[in-house]
């Protein structure tokens, strides 16, 4: 067992890491590190609670600074990490400090992905603490406010900015956003609640952004509701360019990895940080990599969402405690918007069999992916115990009569005795 554990990072990933070695009884050195000035918060309220101003910076905080002192968790804020040395442990700060650690964890995280149009670095964009509460000021009755980007931020963002009054347009060049990952009968569910809370929703992309207007390129469109009150400036029809006058612009395009620490110590990165099962660089044994910059060697994809996070940090400390890896789970999320709640657990499979429970496009219902009769993937709209039952049956491995999950009269937790 290592006597000094140090983790470049402080958000979910590395608080959850830090709690799962103390509680599997790591007693050595811990110490965090971050480049915020504040203790480690929860990001998924941002977008809701924090941007509507139901939460403050103190509910939506992971732990309270107690909590550190108690762990006995060396946690130093507001400094950034200038640079590490993979094979020595030895950990540069930028305020010219430095520390050396027997294991390295980069939980770096990711930052705001930018619009690369002319004007594009102008737009606001929502990855910290400090950007949602500088976008929170700005949001008030009758704020014209255009979202880039239709997936799990800019949604979120949009049905957020409806509630503070402001008039909303969301732009997306994908017709139906989230339906890669969701499935279309979801991704139809979801992206119609839009339009029918008075957010003027384009199928298009911004060409430019100048003070007080965007051009936009557009596809088909979908004006809002005309009996809400919408301003009929940003209401867009037709096929063509358009300029819509704006008072903010919000940028919700995803995230770019932070993985410019990795590259320089000499590490492999590809599309993220590459580690093996046990979240272990591959190019370095001592050096771990956990959340959204890790990439599982042979995987096509990084995950980031908030559940990854956590299990990537188990899955790290469990292995720098040298206990067994746990059997591999789902993976799951979720998005909240217009009083909505969606969960996906698993994955979406085109070319599997769609099986509906309960009519998911009138509002609340599922539907279970399944290919040669296994589960590989379920989403719901506010029906969470269809998916927490999916996830057993995915984890499981448990056949399938498609007839009877289609069939309401059968609860799913007979489908699940009948095959543990």
């Amino acid at each position: 067992m290592p006597n000094h554990v140090a983790v470049i990072g402080a958000g979910l990933a590395a608080v959850s890491l830090c709690a799962a070695l103390r509680a599997g009884g790591f007693t050595g050195r811990l110490t965090m590190v971050g480049d915020e000035p504040c203790h480690p918060y929860d990001r998924p309220p941002l977008s809701k609670q924090f941007l509507a101003g139901e939460s403050d910076a103190a509910q939506i905080s992971l732990q309270p600074a107690e909590w550190y002192l108690a762990q006995g968790i060396d946690v130093r804020l507001g400094v950034p990490v200038a640079a590490f040395d993979a094979g020595t442990g030895r950990v540069e700060l930028a305020d010219g400090s430095a520390l050396v650690a027997d294991v390295l964890v980069l939980a770096t995280g990711g930052r705001a992905r930018r619009l690369t149009v002319p004007g594009g670095q102008s737009a606001t964009v929502l990855r910290t603490r400090a950007d949602a509460e500088a976008l929170r000021d700005r949001l008030s009755p009758g704020v014209r406010v255009l979202i880039a980007g239709a997936g799990l931020i800019g949604a979120e963002v949009a049905a957020t900015a409806t509630r503070h009054g402001c008039h909303v347009t969301l732009v997306d060049p994908s017709p139906l956003p989230m339906e890669h990952a969701i499935g279309p009968h979801a991704a139809r569910a979801l992206h119609a609640q839009h339009a029918a809370h008075g957010v003027t929703v384009v199928s298009g992309g911004v060409r430019a952004i100048e003070p007080g207007r965007v051009a936009l390129s557009t596809g088909a469109s979908v004006s809002a509701d005309t009996d809400t009150d919408t301003d009929a400036d940003a209401v867009v029809d037709g096929d063509r360019d358009v300029d819509v006058d704006v008072d903010v612009v919000v940028a919700g395009i995803g995230i770019v990895p932070n993985v410019e620490l990795a590259e320089d110590a000499g590490l492999d990165v590809d599309n993220g940080v590459l580690v093996d099962s046990e979240m272990r660089t591959t190019s370095a044994p001592n050096v771990y990599a956990i959340g959204d910059i890790a990439r599982v060697s042979g995987t096509p994809h990084r995950s980031e969402h908030w559940d990854n996070a956590r299990r990537t940090a188990e899955s790290a400390a469990r292995a720098i405690l040298g206990q067994p890896p746990e059997p591999r789970r789902a993976p799951w999320f979720w998005t909240d918007r217009y009083g909505t709640h969606l969960e996906m657990a698993g994955l979406y499979d085109p070319d599997a069999e769609a099986v509906a429970r309960g009519d998911i496009e009138g509002g609340a219902g599922s539907v279970f992916y399944v290919r040669d009769r296994l589960c590989v993937g379920a989403v719901s709209l506010d029906r969470p115990l269809d998916i927490r039952a999916a996830q057993r049956l995915i984890d499981r491995r448990i056949p399938l009569d498609t007839a009877r999950l289609a069939d309401e009269g059968v609860d799913l937790r007979r489908l699940l005795v009948a095959r543990a």
